[in-house]
C-alpha cells in the first residue's frame, strides 16, 4: 500500500475519531429516538423505488445498446455487484468487475460488451453527478461557509470526479493511448491489456452508438438527474423527522458532497471519510454535533446499510431457490 494512501486512511479515520470523541453520546441516542418505524419505513420506500429505477437506467441502457437481457437479470447482476462494492474500497471498482464477469458467466454477454454497458452507465451517471456537485459546492460555500479548510476539501474531491469522468471521457476519444499507458505498467498482463483493448474499443462504439440516439440520451441524462435528486430528498426526510433545523437546499449541498468525498478510494463504502464530512459540513451549519451524527448514522443506514442487507437477502434468497430447483429436478430425475 503507497505511502499516500495510507497517509489518506489515517486522515479519514483521524476525522472519524474526532467526531466521536466530541458527541455528547446522551443527546445522540435521544435524538435517534425521534425517528418513529413508520418515518424508517417510508424513506426506506424511497430508497427501494431509488434501487427500482437505478435498474430500469440499466434494462434502458442494454436496449439501446443492443443487448438482449431481461430485466429480473439486471436486477440479479447489480445486487451481487452491490455487496462487492460495499466491501471494497475502490471507488465501487469491485462491484463493476463483478458485474462484468457475472455478465460473461451467466448472460453469455462477451466482457467487451459487457464492460461497455457498466462503463456507460458510470459515465451518464457521473456528468450529471459531476454537474449537481459543482452547483452543491457553489450552493454551499456561499449560503454557508466561506472558510479555507471547507473550501480546499471541496476543490480536492472535485479535482477527484473530474479527473474520472475525464478518463472515461478520453477512453472515448482515443482508447489507444489508454492501452499504450496500461501496457507501460508492469505487473499488468498482455491478456489483460488485450480486454482492455477490446473493451474500450466496445466500450467507444457503444457509447457513440447511444450517444446518436438523442432521445435515449436525454432520457437518460433526465432518469440520471431524478435518481440523484432522490438522495438529497431522502436526507431532507431524515432530517424532517429528526426536527433538525435545516432547509432543502442546505441539505442538498451536504447530500452531494458528502457523496462526493466518500467516493474517494480509502475505506469500503466510503466509510468513515462520508460520516466525518457529513457531520463536519452540517456542523458548519450550525447544526448541533450530536444532531449530525445521529442524522449521519440513520441516512447512511438506509442508503448503505440498508441497500446492502436487502442485496444480501436477494442473494440468499436466490441460492435457496437455486438449490430447491436442482434439488426437485434431481428427484425427478430419480422417479424416472
Amino acid at each position: 500500500m503507497k505511502l499516500k494512501k495510507v497517509i489518506l486512511i489515517l486522515m479519514a479515520l483521524s476525522l472519524m475519531l474526532l467526531v466521536i470523541w466530541s458527541v455528547d453520546y446522551k443527546l445522540m441516542f435521544d435524538n435517534l429516538t425521534k425517528i418513529s418505524l413508520k418515518a424508517l419505513g417510508i424513506i426506506c420506500s424511497v430508497q427501494l423505488f431509488t434501487i427500482l429505477l437505478i435498474n430500469l437506467q440499466w434494462k434502458h441502457l442494454a436496449k439501446v445498446s443492443g443487448l438482449k437481457i431481461r430485466f429480473k437479470d439486471i436486477l440479479y447482476v447489480n445486487m451481487y455487484g452491490t455487496i462487492a462494492e460495499s466491501i471494497t474500497p475502490s471507488v465501487k471498482a469491485g462491484g463493476e468487475f463483478l458485474k462484468g464477469y457475472i455478465l460473461k458467466d451467466r448472460f453469455n454477454i462477451p466482457y467487451s460488451k459487457g464492460s461497455a454497458l457498466i462503463v456507460l452507465q458510470k459515465t451518464i451517471s457521473m456528468i450529471v453527478f459531476l454537474f449537481m456537485n459543482i452547483l452543491a459546492a457553489f450552493l454551499f460555500l456561499y449560503y454557508v461557509s466561506h472558510e479555507k479548510s471547507h473550501f480546499k476539501l471541496l476543490i480536492f474531491a472535485l479535482i477527484f470526479v473530474f479527473l474520472l469522468i475525464f478518463l472515461m471521457i478520453f477512453s472515448i476519444i482515443n482508447p489507444r493511448v489508454i492501452v499504450i499507458m496500461a501496457s507501460k505498467i508492469p505487473f499488468i498482463r498482455k491478456k489483460h491489456i488485450k480486454k482492455l483493448d477490446g473493451g474500450l474499443t466496445t466500450y467507444k462504439s457503444t457509447i457513440i452508438k447511444v450517444f446518436k440516439q438523442k432521445k435515449a440520451l436525454f432520457f437518460q441524462l433526465i432518469l440520471s438527474l431524478i435518481i440523484w435528486n432522490l438522495f438529497p430528498l431522502k436526507a431532507y426526510l431524515v432530517s424532517a423527522y429528526l426536527s433538525i433545523n435545516i432547509s432543502y437546499i442546505p441539505i442538498l449541498a451536504v447530500t452531494y458532497l458528502t457523496y462526493m468525498i466518500g467516493m474517494v478510494p480509502l475505506l469500503p463504502g466510503g466509510l468513515g471519510s462520508f460520516e466525518a464530512s457529513a457531520v463536519l459540513f452540517l456542523s458548519s451549519m450550525g447544526i448541533e454535533t450530536y444532531e449530525a451524527l445521529a442524522f449521519t448514522l440513520i441516512f447512511r443506514f438506509i442508503t448503505f446499510w440498508f441497500v446492502f442487507l436487502v442485496s444480501g437477502i436477494y442473494v440468499l434468497l436466490h441460492k435457496i431457490a437455486n438449490v430447491l430447483f436442482s434439488f426437485r429436478k434431481f428427484k425427478r430425475g430419480q422417479l424416472i
